[in-house]
């Protein structure tokens, strides 16, 4: 891998000089394709403009970095890491590898500026636009350190990605070459945190594929895989192959995609799984048939099948009911008056979903 220390030089730069990234590794949270711009067009006005408001997406924060500088100034304590465009202007443009929230607030700051909505004196507005820069030697590095610098601070460190964020960009920098444990060091990760980001990336990318269900992918659904892998009972029905890094049950695997759906004639029906931590309780009941089938059946939902499972086998569910009874009558008046809201919360979803257990129950028990 690159020595980077020695391929990053300091450099001024105005405000002006810098394009913001289009292909952000970012936008993969918004279900962006990574490099899908084609360099030349980095600088054009519209490219820039919808990069601009793409990263002004609550989900980056930026508006709270925002205010954050216009309250105490812009303080370079982390320089923006630059490269070269590769387009030759007057003067030098620059992209930014690692710094497009920054960049973004400032820009911001300062059309505010300019519009009227915001009064900057000359020394603020000198503090937004005239910048210390890193800038990296392009020519020397890899194309992987356009990853691995954001990736340092993003994947472990500041504004951190989102796991599908960083199992795109282990995926990306072990296509490009590097071996699992160099792309693990390269963003900080453990080789097994890496190794487990890409068998969900890898997963995802199958249902991308998929004739039948790839047009109902998203960057959401990754947190399902998580779950999948994190349940060896699941992953070994839908038979996992590390060596094809593929499922290769094609008939389960599409029952499972239809179960993280939505369902019905019209499909408005909610999924059978509606949320990724639902598989934890699918792999209580993929090995009981019974419970399955109510699960598979049209009018089947999760609960329905869970309340068949725990009919059939109370001995994993009774006891614990038991603790929790004998827990609440332990509950003392001054208990219950300093309790938080969070624990109140918590017994309010329990009372709910024992109110809906006894109704599915009734339900299961007139079929």
């Amino acid at each position: 891998m690159d020595n980077l220390p020695d391929l990053l030089s300091p450099i001024e730069l105005s405000l002006d000089q810098l394009l913001l990234d289009p292909n952000n590794p970012r936008f993969s949270e918004l279900g962006e394709v990574l490099n899908s711009i084609p360099e030349g067009r980095f600088a054009d006005e519209k490219v820039q403009a919808n990069t601009y408001e793409k990263m002004r997406d609550p989900m980056f924060d930026v508006a709270e970095l925002r205010d954050t500088i216009k309250a105490i100034g812009f303080l370079p304590m982390d320089r923006v890491v630059v490269r070269e465009w590769k387009v030759k202007t007057e003067p030098t443009r620059y992209v930014v590898i690692e710094g497009n929230r920054r960049v973004t607030a400032l820009k911001w700051l300062v059309g505010l500026h300019e519009i009227g909505k915001e009064t900057f004196d000359e020394g603020r507005i000198k503090n937004y636009t005239q910048l210390e820069c890193l800038l990296l030697n392009d020519d020397l590095a890899s194309p992987s350190a356009s990853l691995i610098l954001p990736g340092l601070r993003h994947v472990s460190g500041i504004k951190e990605w989102g796991p599908y964020q960083k199992a795109k960009a282990v995926h990306a920098l072990r296509s490009g070459g590097l071996s699992p444990q160099e792309a693990a060091q390269s963003l900080g990760l453990s080789t097994r945190a890496a190794n487990s980001s890409y068998r969900c990336f890898v997963a995802l990318e199958q249902m991308v594929a998929d004739e039948e269900f790839g047009e109902f992918a998203e960057p959401k659904m990754y947190s399902y895989f998580e779950e999948v892998f994190k349940r060896p009972v699941v992953r070994g029905w839908l038979n996992w192959s590390d060596e094809k890094e593929r499922f290769c049950d094609q008939q389960r695997l599409h029952e499972f995609y239809s179960w993280m759906l939505p369902h019905g004639e019209d499909g408005t029906e909610s999924p059978k799984l509606p949320e990724a931590k639902a598989v934890r309780d699918l792999s209580e009941i993929l090995e009981d048939e019974s419970a399955l089938n109510v699960l598979r059946s049209p009018e089947g939902t999760l609960t329905r099948a869970l309340a068949r499972y725990q009919v059939d086998h109370p001995e994993d569910w009774y006891p614990k009911v038991l603790a929790a009874e004998a827990a609440l009558k332990s509950l003392t008046p001054d208990m219950l008056r300093n309790m938080d809201e969070a624990t109140v919360v918590s017994l309010q979803d329990l009372g709910q979903r024992i109110t809906q257990a006894l109704s599915d129950r009734d339900k299961l028990a007139t079929e």
